[in-house]
């Protein structure tokens, strides 16, 4: 994934372009665990490397079309929540969710 391809220290946002999944998750099905251990890696790996900004990664949904109000925005990528920032943006109504209010 990113993690392996990232060089810089100075890193402080990951943009994801995202259409919406069906059945109530926004990543495909097993997937969100895995992208959330992935940035949970690249936090302690920018930070070991004196990285001090927080990382956020915001999620932009293209093809939402009012699907997203079933989605609990507080569990996705928990590990990753702890360590940095969730935003979520949809396409035609903005900011939908950020953890940077919190």
């Amino acid at each position: 994934m990113i993690p392996s391809s990232i060089t810089s220290t100075e890193l402080r946002k990951i943009i994801m372009r995202m259409g919406y999944m069906d059945g109530g998750g926004v990543f495909p099905r097993g997937m969100e665990m895995w992208i959330d251990k992935q940035l949970c890696w690249l936090v302690d790996w920018l930070h070991a490397m004196g990285h001090r900004h927080t990382l956020e990664v915001e999620l932009h949904f293209i093809n939402t079309e009012g699907g997203l109000s079933k989605v609990d925005f507080a569990r996705l990528l928990p590990g990753f929540m702890e360590k940095g920032a969730v935003t979520v943006i949809d396409g035609t109504r903005g900011v939908l969710y950020s953890t940077r209010n919190r």
